[in-house]
């Protein structure tokens, strides 16, 4: 993990049309980003996906709108190089002049694309955002980005790099890297680890969802992510012993689960159909007798998010008892 790093962005903006989102509001953020980057840049709109078309070897933006990459030594499908955090508040319904931000984390090599980022979030609220309203004449809600920053949760650190009214855009340059979550990943006293899940997390494990947040199908799907992540996006993959850190965590109990479990559903373009992305969210408690081999995949995995749906904003979570950010 040497070379991977994760890149926040804080992006506020400013309704300027009646918006109502959807109750899960990062699939509406992420519907929306995904049609502006399409709807902008596309050069081949004839193509139904992006695997089938020519230009995907070459195209920028094919990265963040497709699951598919031929040449991935893995298969076709990779995990998006990115992750929404969507607002937690529980509003849904902003009117012009209401304000409102979403958290964007763009992952290792992925940064390269930062420019087309900034452009499709200035086409994604012109183009308009949540449901069609009578109001406005069955069109969606509309916003103005006000202002972007560039943050680092582990440091504090936060650097503008874009506002309302100015034609500068800077790069992100206060990057989390592996070197930042080593200094941060400090067992907790007393064996206990309380982890926040903010956003509902999708665990799969032989098929079946995970309605409890059991510690090892959730750390073994943590490791998945970050080792694709690592593989597709940085030049050096994850290198650990992955099969002993399974057994591991085998070992570490649910001593308090204070979760409850919430249905929700996306409609997915490309497959024409709701698809369920509920999961647990709440407060659950972890003994360990040694939290060491665990703790920096854990404060690397509030930043990439785990589970199904993650770049719709699943998984959320943040590790508390001074653990983590």
């Amino acid at each position: 993990m040497d070379h991977f790093t994760a890149h926040h962005l804080h992006v506020e903006v400013e309704v300027t049309a009646p918006l109502v989102l959807n109750p899960h509001k990062g699939s509406s953020l992420r519907g929306g980003l995904f049609h502006a980057l399409w709807n902008r840049f596309c050069m081949n709109k004839d193509a139904l996906v992006c695997a089938e078309c020519p230009l995907v070897a070459t195209c920028p933006v094919a990265l963040l709108v497709s699951t598919l990459r031929p040449d991935s030594e893995r298969g076709r499908d990779v995990p998006r190089p990115y992750a929404i955090r969507p607002p937690l508040d529980p509003t849904t319904r902003y009117q012009p002049g209401d304000r409102f931000a979403f958290g964007l984390t763009l992952f290792a090599q992925a940064l390269n694309l930062f420019p087309y980022v900034i452009l499709a979030l200035d086409e994604m609220g012109r183009a308009g955002l949540g449901l069609k309203l009578e109001e406005n004449r069955w069109r969606r809600g509309t916003f103005r980005v006000q202002a972007v920053e560039a943050v680092n949760p582990l440091t504090g650190e936060r650097r503008p790099v874009a506002r309302a009214g100015e034609s500068l855009v800077r790069m992100p340059n206060v990057p989390v890297t592996h070197a930042q979550v080593l200094s941060r990943a400090r067992p907790p006293g007393g064996g206990r680890l309380t982890l926040h899940f903010l956003t509902p997390t999708r665990i799969i494990e032989h098929r079946e969802l995970v309605k409890r947040p059991r510690f090892r199908p959730l750390f073994q799907r943590l490791l998945e992510r970050l080792s694709a992540l690592a593989r597709e996006f940085s030049d050096t993959p994850l290198e650990l012993d992955f099969q002993y850190l399974v057994r591991q965590a085998e070992g570490v109990e649910l001593v308090a689960d204070e979760t409850r479990w919430v249905e929700l559903a996306s409609y997915s373009t490309r497959l024409r159909r709701a698809t369920p992305i509920g999961g647990f969210v709440g407060r659950a408690t972890y003994w360990a007798e040694d939290w060491e081999p665990f703790l920096p995949w854990l404060v690397w995995g509030q930043f990439t998010q785990v589970g199904k749906d993650a770049v719709k904003g699943n998984g959320w979570y943040e590790v508390s008892d001074g653990v983590g950010a």
